[in-house]
């Protein structure tokens, strides 16, 4: 729950970027993906922060969503997670186009988050984002790139430090973040080892 808390508190404040010392890594195009996404979603921005993710994380982190909701308990649960993303049933949230779900989404967490405005400007005070290392791969024909870094801010009351790892994938020439990356891949096996 306090790594959630800290997940949302982090999302819910601006950043400064610090740049790794390493000139090479810090130059990658996939970095200043990297610091504009965390940028702009620590700045409540979803919009801008939508733009940098993939179609595709859009369109399945929607449709995980859609069966959170047929998964729900009761009608209330139900209703509750309709309600995160503002709006009256399922077939209104079916309807979404990815990219207006994802911000409704964030902003509907927002609003269950409630952080009073003297912490956050001590959080947005102090909030830093450091490059830490960079790692590409290349996956089924795709190039990935996993990038991790290392955000400090404190609440006034206490230091917070925590390890974030952002994966992109390359589409054509540009770096978009995808929310895929990190999921396990299995694959059947053509014949067991013997």
């Amino acid at each position: 729950m306090r790594y959630i808390q800290l997940l949302i508190t982090l999302l819910l404040s601006g950043t400064s970027v610090l740049a790794d010392n390493n000139e090479e890594i810090s130059k990658h195009p996939a970095t200043q993906v990297t610091f504009s996404y965390l940028k702009n979603a620590m700045g409540q921005d979803w919009e801008k922060a939508a733009n940098s993710i993939e179609p595709l994380s859009l369109e399945n982190l929607k449709t995980r969503y859609i069966l959170k909701i047929k998964a729900s308990s009761t009608f209330d649960e139900e209703i509750a997670r309709v309600r995160i993303v503002d709006c009256a049933n399922l077939r209104e949230v079916e309807k979404l186009e990815p990219v207006d779900f994802y911000v409704r989404y964030h902003k509907g967490i927002q609003r269950r988050f409630k952080v009073d405005q003297e912490i956050l400007d001590k959080i947005l005070a102090s909030l830093a984002v450091k490059l830490l290392s960079l790692a590409q791969d290349t996956v089924g024909g795709n190039e990935y790139c996993h990038i991790l870094v290392r955000t400090r801010h404190s609440n006034g009351d206490k230091q917070i430090s925590a390890l974030d790892l952002v994966s992109l994938i390359k589409i054509e020439d540009t770096w978009k973040v995808t929310l895929n990356a990190q999921q396990p891949v299995v694959k059947k096996v053509e014949s067991p080892p013997k």
